[in-house]
């Protein structure tokens, strides 16, 4: 006999039925709603007011705290070096902290709003509270003098075609200038304060000008190699309040995942020809400085950005997963492979020697060469056939290959302007590099823990980089050269000047947003959908078996009833 349903038992299956139907829709719409209001607030627009975004605005207006900490190699025995050609020893010291901050101004969108320009500044200021308690920013160092140096080197460049007699001319003036290998000058000067170099005091005075304009015309200059634009020398000298080159980058608008992908930097889309020798070299990928990359990253995923002080493009790869700010994290790195010059995918950033040194005579270290029977059929200039019988080593093409972890500075740091120096970037303490590199100066010391490039974790999801650390070394080669007599005795060797750290920290509220969004709330209508889900069946199954039992206890009343007549007759 079918019992009709009391209100009570309407009224506890409706809920059962709304539980349930809640907890299937949250379960199937719930991902779809989510990721379109993740990429909703990811992307760069700008409002009717022609106010910011919420994104755009974060990203021009970074809310962070970025301590620069600098490492200085002083060199302890110069004149060992200058004159007897002695391995150089370096003591490090530091840190020397400095306070970064930045702001993107004069931001443009472009007709569709996919596209948004900026311009990057910077500010530095001198923190000496993270800095050493030994640090004194008006301590002298010693260390290769990058003016003098850069000036021998260009002068037997072929590029400039300087003759016999030229070069005498100018070594004779370099040295009545009284520029040496080595100088020394202090910490605040070297870094931002910039010092006075007779080389580039005279190549900038009011008489060169005078003469050059006589002698080689308007904008001409009678010094036949460059002449950095610089009055003062200083490895930061004049970017205080500076920016490097334009940028146009991607807004989201048509593809999340090309969030902050530069479209061109100083109005390029390629880097010069000059700079790198492939096309691969060349291009600029990704975002500025590996702020943004796609979303749904996994252990498998890559992803690209362009540095524009370091002149080129990197690709990061897995490095670990981290729990950081109670936030899950993928880590990706700028591993071994990118650095590795020797590689085929990377001969573009290989350094040109032009001044054929070997400034790594032990490396690569070859057990003895048998006779060669394949002549012209080797590519000698593979990293796998250097101790081939018919290959010369690191010996190549007329010139020496620089070993892995390590290319060069080919631009003006952030700037579409050709390097001044030969300057060498490599991981702290020649990290990447084989044991041969370290052994050609005292004091090397890596560390994996201390001293690994460029990590950046990301909350995988979103792909918004949460932590970053950014280690560099600049190093500087130093040759012998017999047209210099300050120079004659020295050895061929790269000589190390400082590395740089950065680890920037984002301020709390952005930590606790991105936790907020990607942990709390998904976890909550995980836990939400399934509790629907589970008190909608529980509702439907009380429902169920409470009137299974209603219907079974008259049909055991009716049967009691008739077995106890049966008996009274």
């Amino acid at each position: 006999m079918r019992l009709p349903l009391n209100k009570k038992e309407i009224f506890v299956l409706f809920l059962g039925i709304l539980f349930l139907v809640l907890g299937i829709v949250t379960w199937s719409t719930f991902a779809t709603i989510y990721l379109s209001g993740v990429k909703a607030n990811l992307q760069f627009f700008q409002n009717k007011d022609t106010s910011l975004g919420l994104a755009a605005f974060q990203y021009t207006h970074p809310a962070m705290t970025n301590i620069m900490k600098f490492y200085f190699f002083n060199l302890t025995n110069p004149d060992e070096v200058k004159y007897n050609a002695a391995k150089p020893c370096l003591v490090e010291i530091g840190p020397f902290a400095v306070r970064e901050s930045e702001e993107k101004k004069y931001i443009e969108f472009n007709g569709d709003s996919t596209q948004m320009f900026y311009q990057n500044y910077k500010k530095y200021i001198l923190n000496k509270e993270n800095s050493c308690e030994d640090c004194d920013w008006n301590m002298n160092l010693l260390f290769p003098n990058p003016p003098g140096l850069g000036a021998v080197g260009s002068m037997i460049d072929p590029r400039f075609n300087i003759t016999k007699t030229g070069r005498t001319i100018i070594a004779i003036g370099l040295t009545l200038l009284g520029e040496y290998p080595f100088t020394s000058h202090k910490v605040r000067e070297v870094l931002f304060d910039g010092y006075e170099d007779p080389f580039l005091s005279a190549a900038h005075s009011g008489i060169i000008s005078i003469i050059s304009g006589i002698y080689a015309g308007p904008g001409k200059s009678i010094i036949p190699i460059p002449v950095p634009e610089m009055k003062k020398f200083g490895y930061f000298q004049g970017y205080n309040n500076s920016r490097d080159e334009e940028y146009w980058v991607e807004t989201g608008k048509r593809d999340t995942n090309k969030i902050g992908k530069i479209d061109k930097w100083g109005g390029q889309t390629k880097l010069p020809a000059d700079w790198w020798t492939t096309d691969f070299a060349r291009q600029i990928r990704g975002s500025d400085s590996g702020s943004f990359t796609q979303m749904h990253l996994t252990e498998e995923s890559t992803s690209d950005f362009f540095f524009s002080f370091m002149c080129r493009s990197f690709t990061k790869t897995y490095y670990s997963t981290q729990i950081f700010q109670s936030i899950p994290t993928l880590g990706f790195h700028v591993g071994y492979d990118e650095w590795d010059t020797t590689s085929d995918k990377n001969i573009g950033f290989r350094y040109r020697n032009v001044e054929k040194r070997n400034y790594f005579p032990d490396w690569p270290s070859c057990p003895p060469k048998g006779q060669c029977k394949q002549s012209g059929s080797i590519d000698c200039s593979k990293s796998e056939n250097f101790c081939h019988a018919c290959c010369d080593g690191s010996h190549y093409n007329g010139t020496y290959l620089l070993p892995p972890g390590m290319f060069p500075l080919v631009c003006y740091p952030g700037r579409l302007q050709p390097s001044p120096f030969s300057v060498i970037y490599s991981p702290p303490h020649y990290l990447f590099s084989p044991p041969e590199t370290r052994t050609t100066v005292i004091g090397m010391n890596p560390d994996q823990q201390k001293h690994e490039p460029m990590i950046y974790f990301h909350e995988p999801f979103s792909g918004t980089t949460l932590q970053v650390t950014n280690r560099l070394q600049v190093n500087m080669p130093v040759i012998k050269s017999h047209d210099v007599p300050s120079s004659q005795n020295m050895p061929n060797v790269v000589i190390p000047l400082f590395w740089q750290e950065s680890i920037p920290v984002l301020d709390q509220f952005i930590y606790n947003t991105a936790w907020f969004g990607f942990v709390l709330v998904p976890r909550l209508v995980t836990i939400i959908q399934f509790v629907e889900i589970v008190i909608g069946i529980l509702l439907i199954v009380v429902i169920i078996v409470f009137r299974y039992r209603r219907r079974e206890k008259p049909f055991i009343l009716t049967n009691h009833y008739n077995f106890e007549n049966e008996n009274v007759n």
